[in-house]
């Protein structure tokens, strides 16, 4: 026991375990911020087309409304760094739920109520929502380090390979469900300084966005974030309703709160996206790599890119002295992808690592046995 304790080291106790366990942990929404304000975001209904017009003069007389943000009256920002747009400065909808306006109020069920009155009549699009019928319009994607990389000729050394795998594995959407939803207190301190109480991974890019989007000086943008409250990738940046809530704020002149539902989070903060992985590898029957391909197709937004590195794990994780890495990507009226927990490695390692245990049974080879066989020199 004292050989263990020592091999394993002293106890910690986690500096924020007490208020965590204790239920004092102050996360966005618990902030005794003076005077505040609540919004609620009104979302799109239809996947594609435009507004054609909104309505909101049952709402103007609802009870406790201050506010009515809509593409028609919000103020016109940059919109810089920002994930996933809806930030409302035209009339374009690009995918379900997108942010189309803001109710603010003087309680968040006033606003919530306020919300349910307005009427919206849309010219519906036809949306790009079904992956295996856009599939052929997967192209490849726009960024430098997406693009493909090859060693060898990884075709030739297949086609004479004697023994071969290949396998296409899928992994579906998976959406960031955090305990603490997304939620955001914005306060004005002056007409150029800005406070945000907002859950942060990133305190610095939430910073920077609001400071590119509203031409602000980043020092004059304060994000206060003690604890995470969950993120997985989904707060490593601004999302749209961060801007809102800071519109809001404006437009009331008071500090607003914004809470995203939980329902909310399924197209406010984007998605790990759908991918569909080509595993193709090849071996001496000794056991030894000649070739490896590892083929990605996924979707992204049509207003935006983003392409998760499932490749990135063949690239360095084997031996082979032919290989090939791409990826495809199809633009669909959904939120733009973004990363979540162990973005391309999770999923990547999944498709590599179950066409390796595919091809170790093909040759007869233990599976570890046969990694080994394979480590590379470096990576």
């Amino acid at each position: 026991m004292k050989n263990r304790i020592k091999a394993l080291g002293e106890g910690t106790n986690r500096i924020d375990g007490v208020l965590k366990v204790t239920g004092t942990a102050s996360y966005a929404t618990d902030f005794p911020v003076k005077n505040v304000a609540h919004a609620y975001l009104i979302k799109s209904t239809i996947a594609a087309g435009k507004i054609a017009d909104i309505d909101a003069s049952a709402a103007e007389k609802a009870p406790g409304v201050l506010a009515i943000l809509t593409h028609k009256n919000a103020p016109k920002v940059r919109a810089a760094n920002l994930r996933g747009g809806g930030v409302l400065q035209n009339d374009q909808i690009e995918y379900f739920g997108q942010n189309i306006g803001a109710v603010v109020a003087e309680t968040f069920e006033q606003a919530r109520y306020a919300a349910g009155l307005i009427k919206v009549k849309y010219e519906k699009s036809e949306p790009k929502v079904d992956f295996k019928k856009h599939l052929k319009e997967a192209a490849r994607p726009k960024a430098e380090d997406r693009q493909d990389v090859f060693r060898g000729d990884v075709e030739a050394a297949l086609q004479t390979a004697e023994f071969k795998v290949e396998e296409v594995y899928v992994t579906p959407i998976e959406h960031h469900q955090p305990l603490a939803p997304h939620a955001t207190i914005a306060y004005w301190e002056a007409a150029d300084k800005l406070t945000l109480y907002n859950e942060s991974q990133v305190v610095n890019g939430v910073q920077n966005a609001l400071a590119g989007t509203f031409g602000l000086k980043p020092e004059n943008v304060r994000v206060i974030t003690p604890h995470v409250g969950g993120g997985f990738g989904s707060k490593g940046g601004a999302w749209g309703h961060v801007v809102v809530a800071a519109m809001a704020a404006q437009a009331v002149k008071r500090p607003v709160k914004l809470a995203l539902t939980r329902q909310m989070m399924f197209n406010s903060v984007g998605l790990r996206q759908k991918n569909v992985q080509r595993l193709r590898l090849a071996a001496t029957k000794d056991g030894k790599l000649t070739a490896v391909a590892h083929e990605t197709t996924t979707h992204c937004a049509v207003n935006a890119e983003f392409v998760e590195p499932c490749g990135d794990c063949a690239k360095m994780m084997y031996d082979a002295p032919n290989s090939k890495i791409s990826y495809r990507v199809a633009p669909m009226n959904i939120i733009i992808p973004t990363f979540n927990r162990a973005p391309g490695k999770s999923t990547g390692s999944f498709a590599l690592e179950s066409a390796i245990d595919e091809l170790a049974y093909k040759l007869k080879i233990d599976p570890v046995e046969f990694r080994l066989k394979n480590e590379p020199a470096k990576d």
